[in-house]
């Protein structure tokens, strides 16, 4: 049989309740006491069964963060904001990848209907944006980094349209008017918008959007070096290439050294997130950074707002972002 709280009481010779408020930690309870229920616990080796507990409380002081892949090193510092706010409240987050699939996100997602979690909180979603409000109507779900358009919950992000244009817009101060966009064939609402911000700057600089200009390929650095290669064989060659994320730039880079172009002269580069290896690749890459700390931190300390609200908080924030300037565009 197994142990209950009711045979560690029996042992320790004290109510149930004093067990019961040992085990959360309450300070109600005499030093005696605690040594004794202690004692007891690890005399029979009893395990409190908290999923339990948590179920009849209807809390569980746990937030489910989603990410698509644990290859995004940029999430790193989103968690750590998240986990601070999270742990300042006595909460914990837990972590969960969807692999890019929408079906297995709404499997994860129904740690929120067996109320396994408090909340969610999701980083790259993969669910339409009918589908999440609708969830959103009756659980604790907000988003973070990504936005949907007409996605009626909590976000946290930045303005992707401004940081692309930002982007763009410094490479044509630079004296460059053929500037190569490498991004993505997967339709994530930051691509969208930072293509969008490319589009807007070549536009309000008089610059004519060309398409041969625009290489459609993965986030991984391999679309990156096969995008520059591509690029760089059409008869009139970009001088300038603006990437939507790092690994993009850094492949795109990789085949320019390899083809002998001189980085941050004849062909200037700009990247997007500023991940570890946009500092460490040589030559150091220029990009858009974003504050992800804050956008974890602000996520979980709306969300835990929400969890106390009769009205839901349901805005879209966005935190500003800043350009960094390195040798891949001659600074």
């Amino acid at each position: 049989m197994s142990i209950t709280i009711k045979d560690v009481a029996k042992a320790a010779h004290v109510s149930v309740a004093t067990v019961s408020r040992v085990l959360n930690n309450k300070s109600n309870v005499s030093e005696d006491a605690v040594e004794a229920v202690n004692q007891a616990v690890k005399a029979l080796g009893y395990s409190p069964n908290f999923l339990g507990r948590d179920l009849r409380k209807s809390e569980t002081r746990r937030i489910l963060a989603i990410i698509a892949s644990t290859e995004q090193s940029f999430y790193s510092e989103v968690l750590r904001g998240m986990e601070e706010a999270a742990a300042i409240k006595g909460y914990d987050v837990l972590i969960a990848t969807t692999r890019d699939d929408p079906r297995h996100e709404m499997h994860l997602l129904g740690m929120l209907f067996s109320r396994s979690v408090d909340g969610a909180v999701l980083l790259g979603p993969k669910l339409s944006a009918e589908e999440i409000s609708g969830l959103a109507q009756n659980h604790n779900i907000a988003m973070c980094l990504e936005r949907l358009e007409n996605c009626n919950v909590l976000t946290v992000t930045i303005d992707n349209v401004k940081a692309g244009y930002d982007a763009v817009n410094y490479l044509i101060g630079k004296g460059r008017r053929r500037i190569g966009l490498i991004t993505t064939k997967q339709r994530s609402q930051s691509s969208i918008d930072r293509e969008k911000g490319y589009k807007h700057a070549l536009e309000d600089n008089g610059i004519e959007y060309d398409e041969n200009l625009v290489y459609y390929g993965s986030y991984e650095a391999e679309s990156g070096t096969k995008g520059c290669e591509a690029l760089m064989k059409i008869e009139n060659k970009p001088d300038a290439i603006f990437a939507i994320s790092d690994m993009i730039a850094i492949g795109a880079m990789n085949y320019a050294l390899s083809a002998g172009i001189n980085i941050g002269k004849d062909v200037l580069f700009f990247g997007f997130d500023d991940i570890q290896y946009s500092h460490i690749f040589v030559p150091h890459l220029s990009t858009v950074r974003q504050p992800c700390f804050m956008q974890g931190k602000l996520v979980v300390e709306k969300l835990l707002e929400n969890m106390k609200s009769d009205e839901p908080d349901r805005s879209l924030y966005t935190l500003p972002h800043s350009l960094i300037l390195r040798e891949t565009t001659g600074d």
